[in-house]
């Protein structure tokens, strides 16, 4: 089973957003400044990140990736099945991969890739 490990969500401003978040919610925070990126703990899986945005989208606000143990071989089977690849496997260094795809009906979502355990990228 494949379940969701990891959710994004737009920021326009990083500050006011963890202040939000954190007080409302109670989450935690990790700044990731090379990346312009703000990872989130929300207690138990899955866990995510804020990504800023100069003006907040009006569609596909929220990413949702999937945890599966080898991209390749799951964008093969997500081709087969009328999907559409959107960004071919990324390494994200020392933490894993990415790759986002669209469902054959046009909705965007991302798989996630772990290095297996004990592994150093």
């Amino acid at each position: 089973m494949h379940g969701f490990g990891h959710i994004e969500i737009p920021s326009t401003n990083f500050k006011r957003t963890k202040k939000f978040f954190g007080t409302v919610f109670g989450w935690t925070f990790t700044d990731i400044p090379d990346m312009d990126y703000v990872l989130f703990r929300a207690g138990e899986q899955p866990n995510g990140g804020f990504y800023m945005v100069k003006k907040m989208p009006k569609k596909g606000q929220v990413n949702a990736y999937i945890e599966v143990e080898d991209i390749d071989a799951k964008l093969k089977e997500i081709k087969k099945a009328r999907g559409k690849v959107l960004v071919k496997k990324t390494e994200i260094p020392g933490m894993g991969w990415w790759a986002q795809f669209a469902t054959p009906d046009g909705c965007f979502m991302s798989l996630w890739q772990a290095p297996p355990k004990g592994d150093a990228q």
